[in-house]
C-alpha cells in the first residue's frame, strides 16, 4: 500500500472545461473555443518558457495566455477583463467524486497531497474555494524553486516534503506529458483517461490508466 498519493490539480481534480461557467459576456460555443485555447496556450508558454530557463508565476503565465487567447478571437479587452476572466482559475469545479475518493484516502491514513504548477496565489484560493482543504494534508507549488513540471526537479520536491521512498509514491495526472515526467523521475503513475484519448507515448508509460479517481481506490482494493 502507498503511504502518499500525490494528485495534478488542473484536469486531474479540477474540470478545465469549468474555466467557461463564468464567461457569460459570450455565447456557449465561443466560450468553449477560449477556454480550450487558453488551457492550450498555458501549456505551450510554460513548455516554452521551462525550455528557456524563463520562469515566470504561473498566474502572470495564465494571464500572459489569456491575453494572446483573446487577440486570435479578435476581443478587445482591458486590464479590468483579464483579471476578470483569470479569477475563472480559482474557483473551478472538481470533478463529482474527488470529495469522497480523498475523503476515503485520508480515512485509510493514506497522505493526499498535491504538486501543482501552479503558484500559492492560484492554487490556495482554488483549494479554499472548493472545500477541499480538510482532505489535502500537502499543497506543493513548483514555484519554489522556479522549474515547471514534468522538470525532475519539480518531482524531486514531492520526496522534500515527503521523506519517503519513491516506491511508496503513487502519482496521479491526466496529463500524459505529467504522467510520463514524474514517471520518469521513478514514481507509479496513474493517469486519469476520462476522454478515452490515446497515451502520447514518450519513453515512459503509467503504471495503470482509469478513467475516473474511483477506479483507482478499486484498483488499491480500498474500501
Amino acid at each position: 500500500m502507498y503511504k502518499a498519493i500525490i494528485f495534478d490539480v488542473y484536469g486531474t481534480l479540477f474540470d478545465m472545461s469549468s474555466l467557461k461557467k463564468d464567461m457569460v459576456q459570450f455565447d456557449d460555443a465561443q466560450a468553449t473555443s477560449i477556454s480550450k485555447l487558453w488551457r492550450k496556450t498555458q501549456l505551450n508558454h510554460m513548455f516554452l518558457k521551462q525550455i528557456m530557463q524563463r520562469y515566470i508565476p504561473f498566474d502572470e503565465l495564465t494571464k500572459e495566455a489569456l491575453r494572446y487567447t483573446m487577440e486570435s478571437h479578435e476581443i478587445q479587452y482591458n486590464r479590468e477583463d483579464v483579471n476578470q476572466l483569470f479569477d475563472s482559475f480559482l474557483d473551478l469545479e472538481y470533478f463529482e467524486e474527488v470529495p469522497q475518493v480523498v475523503s476515503l484516502l485520508n480515512s485509510k491514513e493514506i497522505d493526499v497531497g498535491i504538486l501543482s504548477n501552479g503558484n500559492d496565489n492560484m492554487l490556495m484560493p482554488l483549494i479554499d474555494n472548493s472545500e477541499l482543504g480538510d482532505y489535502i494534508n500537502t499543497v506543493i507549488s513548483v514555484n519554489e524553486i522556479k522549474q515547471y513540471k514534468p522538470s525532475p526537479a519539480s518531482y524531486a520536491l514531492i520526496l522534500k516534503y515527503y521523506h519517503l521512498k519513491r516506491e511508496d509514491i503513487l502519482f496521479v495526472s491526466s496529463n500524459s506529458w505529467d504522467v510520463t515526467g514524474a514517471s520518469n523521475f521513478g514514481f507509479d503513475t496513474v493517469w486519469v483517461n476520462r476522454h478515452n484519448e490515446l497515451f502520447d507515448f514518450n519513453g515512459q508509460t503509467p503504471t495503470i490508466t482509469v478513467n475516473n479517481l474511483n477506479e483507482i481506490v478499486n484498483w488499491l482494493e480500498i474500501k
